[in-house]
Order: C-alpha cells, then sequence, then structure tokens
C-alpha cells in the first residue's frame, strides 16, 4: 500500500463506521467490493483538502497513490482515487492515459467506473491529448471487459457536455455504433447519457444520428434523447 494511499485510508476511517457489504445499495451500484460507511461528501472534503496539502506531488507520485487506491479491496477507495484526480493540479494530470487501460481492470460496477472516468480530469484530458486517447478509447469499445466498453462511451460524457469538440464527437459516435446492440444496462444507459451529454454543442450531429439509427439504438436512449432534445429533460414531463 502506497504511504499516501495509508495517509487517506486512515483520514476516511477517522470518519467512518465498519466496511459494509451485500446491501441493496452495493447492488445498485453494481459493486461487489466491500464499503465503508462514509458519504461522497466527505470523500471530496477529504480529497480536497489533501490534495491541497500536497500540491508538491509530481504525476508520477499521483499516478503512484490512485493505483494503490484502484487496486485496493473496498469499493471506498476505488472510488476515491476518481476523486482525488478531480483536485489534481494540470502538471498532476500530465501522465500517460494508457494507465486507465490497468485501473479499469479493477473496477466494477458504473459507480466505479464513472467516479474515474466523467470527473474534471476528462474536460481537458480527453482533448488535449487526443493523439494518445483515441486509440485506447477505441480499443476499450472492443474490450470483452464490460467496464472497459462503458468506459469508452462515458469518457467522452464530461468534455462534449463542456465544450465543442468534432474529433471526439465523431470517435464517441462510432463507439456507440460498436456498442449499441448491446443490452446490458451499463452500455444502453451510457449510450443514452453520452447522447444526451453532446446536445448543448452537438445538437445537430445528435439529431442526425438519432434520426439515422432510431431502430437500431437502445430504446432508453432514444427515448431520452429525445426527451431532451425537446424538452431540455431526458424525461418528459407530464402535465396536469
Amino acid at each position: 500500500m502506497n504511504r499516501h494511499h495509508k495517509d487517506i485510508l486512515k483520514l476516511i476511517q477517522d470518519q467512518a463506521g465498519a466496511p459494509t457489504q451485500h446491501t441493496f445499495l452495493d447492488s445498485y451500484l453494481g459493486s461487489t467490493h466491500p464499503r465503508i460507511a462514509i458519504g461522497v461528501p466527505s470523500l471530496r472534503q477529504i480529497a480536497g483538502s489533501w490534495m491541497k496539502a500536497h500540491r508538491d506531488l509530481s504525476a508520477d507520485d499521483v499516478v503512484a497513490l490512485l493505483s494503490s487506491l484502484i487496486t485496493a479491496k473496498s469499493y471506498t477507495e476505488k472510488c476515491m482515487a476518481g476523486i482525488l484526480l478531480d483536485y489534481t493540479t494540470t502538471g498532476q494530470r500530465e501522465f500517460d492515459p494508457a494507465i486507465f487501460d490497468t485501473w479499469l481492470d479493477h473496477l466494477e460496477g458504473w459507480s466505479e467506473v464513472d467516479t474515474l472516468c466523467t470527473g474534471k480530469y476528462t474536460v481537458k484530458g480527453l482533448s488535449s491529448r487526443w493523439k494518445e486517447w483515441k486509440p485506447l478509447v477505441t480499443r476499450f469499445a472492443k474490450s470483452a471487459g464490460i467496464q472497459k466498453r462503458r468506459a469508452s462511451l462515458v469518457l467522452f460524457c464530461a468534455p462534449l457536455r463542456a465544450d465543442k469538440h468534432e474529433a471526439l464527437a465523431a470517435t464517441a459516435l462510432q463507439n456507440i455504433d460498436k456498442l449499441k446492440s448491446e443490452k446490458d444496462i451499463l452500455i444502453t444507459k451510457a449510450i443514452s447519457w453520452l447522447l444526451r451529454s453532446m446536445e448543448k454543442h452537438h445538437r445537430t450531429l445528435v439529431e442526425e444520428y438519432i434520426g439515422e439509427n432510431k431502430d437500431t439504438l437502445p430504446k432508453i436512449a432514444v427515448r431520452e434523447t429525445l426527451a431532451k432534445l425537446t424538452t431540455g429533460r431526458k424525461t418528459r414531463v407530464t402535465r396536469k
């Protein structure tokens, strides 16, 4: 265990109860990993304060810390890695994106994957290093591991929601094309989320894509995306 990991784990344990497992929430999160009884706001407070006090860490130091957390046994430590990444500096994020390939091998369920792959890092990280990210996310879409296939979709959500990125949008739709026949909710909901994330900056592209593929896309993705395009929400509001 990384020495910084030990320090952070103690901070978590000082504010939390004992690990839990096999609860209804665990089933919802899709993870079989034991969960420490502490809320996300508390984890974010710990992460923000700790990273603020450790601005001297290098990118290599950050990778070592996050790798230690992600390979730990508990759901909470795995998610803490993604939360910490949100509070890193630009310089601390200058690591090889290929490490995500290794990290994703140790995650399961939508919550662990999304906490790592949909944070502030991706908003600028994908576009600024797109030459490195493109082959990675393309490979994820063809992976046997469903956690990597989900990552190949949700990694695009934050950057495409934040700004207009033609190259990212094109690859995002290519990945959707590869995965749109899947029935697992981890994929169908991710497709819906990604299409809705593109609505603000790529509305015409989304409208055209839905029009051309509505019969082959997951029904939930078509329904929620059309509602988003029409009402600004993922579900229509029925007025009495």
